[in-house]
């Protein structure tokens, strides 16, 4: 098919007199070089200081992600301090990732391209962030090449490729399942080949020291996603910032664009079906989702290769729709480079707009340490502020989850070893439970106070296998089982007897209700306990989350389990 001749506001992309070789090398060229300095001079997001936290304790899994990000944060600190050493494999990845997917689309016009590519603010912006997205992006690129060439030739080559691949694509985040599911079911036929159980297998056998991690540590990331997040109530906002969510992720600009054209788009070849039912799919699933709890807008992420692929070739064939994509161009160019030079400088004339997570994180993580005066310090449910202390001062630091927040990686780290029985600074939010005093800077301000023997016992897990539900009376009786990672985490709580707390979680903004249970860890530990307790009269609904608690020396209790369903026995159900 003859292709359209180049739109005449295509401006700077129209100009022919370049090769496309010498237009290759200035696009990759001029994008390392920016990219590299985006890096370099702008401070860590949140999530980015808690993966480089990953990177000190290398291991096959943690709490929220597989370990790819973390891997590769270790190999850029390795050879670079600072945040450029954090994200320097993030950003090889990241233009590898543009690469292999122009290779996968093999566009004859490579302007057409490069304009779809320049608009994507993930690429652009989120190209500089170590965050498990990037390498997702790029082994879902590396997946669909290693099945396009599966498709047409089932050899043993093709078979162990795509195994590797299809590894190396659950290594970097849980949402590449979606990929491979949906191109499976996108080729049913495929089941009856040996060669795609082999892939399967083989897949699975180069995953298990994961999924071995996971067993190991009771299943944490299953737990956390499918019952320990305490979603609000459902708003019509969760389904309308999903929406809203995409169109951003896709441009933001041309995203309407993009997505209406790779949805027009007719596959024809497996690779083409196989992206576009995972377009479909993953779309749908989160669309749904977003009517049951809030849904992140980056959990598509890996829809930005089957929007470049579908949607190129469709805008390819229609000059109206890409002279759109070269009219918004100048646009987005001029949006990308406010939002660039937001992140690297904080300039008085935007004071008005939000400095977010990517301004004065070394003011005020300098403001905490001379507060603490040489002691540790521990701060209350925010392992982000956590992971920015120790990062931006070289001092460890530890998060401890209370009953008002989730269990993260701090719960498994050793971390907590290290602050017991010392005294340590404890800082927290203005509306923590933390009196004491205030330490202000011009990003936040944060209380603390000194804790002289800090106690803490939030790496022992507990756990109830039984249904809960109390009898008619309000009685619960229930048998709870205790697991530690180590001998010297159980001494410790010998020594303090820390008493054990249900914690009730009632709807909207109410506080959680702490119910002693009468009971002390030891010397009633023998790794599970029968536990009895009474619902007071005044709880009159008829089910509850609840979660296990430990005391510790701060003020709130630690959380040691995952989130459980209680049905209150007093109400008819």
């Amino acid at each position: 098919m003859q292709l359209p001749e180049q739109p005449k506001s295509a401006g700077l992309f129209a100009i022919q007199s370049w090769s496309d070789k010498k237009l290759t090398a200035f696009f990759y060229g001029t994008w390392t070089i920016i990219t590299l300095i985006q890096a370099w001079g702008t401070e860590l997001f949140d999530d980015e200081a808690y993966y480089w936290v990953y990177a000190k304790f290398l291991d096959w899994g943690y709490f929220d992600h597989p370990p790819m990000v973390a891997l590769l944060i270790k190999m850029g600190s390795s050879l670079l301090p600072g945040e450029i050493g954090v994200r320097l494999f993030i950003v090889i990845v990241g233009i590898l990732t543009i690469r292999l997917t122009e290779l996968l689309v093999a566009p004859r016009n490579l302007r057409l391209f490069y304009a779809l590519v320049l608009q994507m603010g993930l690429l652009q912006i989120g190209g500089i962030l170590a965050v498990p997205d990037i390498p997702l992006l790029f082994f879902t690129v590396l997946f669909f090449i290693a099945f396009q060439h599966f498709a047409h030739i089932q050899g043993w080559k093709e078979t162990l490729a795509l195994s590797i691949v299809t590894a190396l694509l659950l290594y970097s985040k849980y949402h590449g399942i979606l990929i491979i599911l949906f191109t499976l079911l996108s080729h049913l036929y495929l089941l009856k080949k040996p060669q795609t159980w082999a892939v399967i297998l083989l897949s699975l056998l180069f995953f298990y020291p994961h999924i071995n991690w996971q067993l190991n540590h009771g299943l944490p990331s299953v737990t956390y996603h499918l019952f320990e997040r305490l979603s609000p109530p459902y708003r019509i906002s969760f389904t309308l910032d999903y929406l809203l969510g995409q169109l951003l992720i896709a441009g933001p600009l041309v995203g309407v664009v993009v997505i209406y054209a790779a949805f027009k788009f007719k596959p024809r070849q497996p690779v083409e079906k196989a992206m576009y039912w995972s377009m479909l799919g993953v779309y749908l699933l989160f669309f749904f989702s977003s009517f049951r709890s809030r849904t992140e807008a980056n959990w598509t992420v890996p829809l930005i290769v089957p929007l470049l692929l579908l949607g190129y070739r469709y805008l390819v064939g229609t000059n109206q729709l890409q002279q759109w994509v070269y009219r918004l161009l100048p646009f987005s160019l001029i949006l990308m480079l406010l939002v660039r030079v937001h992140l690297l400088f904080d300039i008085p004339l935007l004071q008005q707009l939000p400095k977010g997570e990517f301004h004065q994180n070394r003011e005020w993580t300098a403001a905490v340490k001379q507060k603490a005066g040489g002691a540790k310090v521990v701060f209350t449910d925010s392992y982000q502020r956590a992971s920015k202390y120790w990062f931006y001062t070289g001092d460890t630091a530890f998060s401890l989850n209370t009953i008002r927040y989730r269990r993260n990686n701090y719960n498994i780290w050793p971390v907590e070893m290290k602050m017991l029985n010392k005294r340590v600074l404890v800082v927290g939010s203005t509306a923590s439970a933390i009196t004491g005093d205030t330490i202000k800077t011009e990003k936040l301000n944060l209380v603390s106070t000194f804790d002289q023997r800090f106690q803490s016992f939030s790496r022992i897990t507990m756990s109830t296998s039984l249904p809960m539900q109390t009898n008619a009376n309000g009685l619960l009786e229930t048998i709870v089982a205790l697991s530690a990672p180590t001998q010297k985490t159980v001494d410790s709580a010998l020594w303090f007897r820390p008493r054990v707390m249900l914690v009730l979680y009632r709807d909207g903004k109410k506080p959680p209700i702490i119910l002693p249970t009468g009971k002390r860890l030891f010397p009633d530990f023998e790794n599970k306990m029968f536990i009895k307790i009474t619902l007071p009269d005044s709880l009159r609904e008829k089910q509850y989350k609840v979660r296990w608690a430990l005391e510790s020396s701060f003020v709130e209790p630690s959380v040691n389990s995952r989130s459980y369903t209680l049905v209150n026995g007093r109400i008819p159900q």
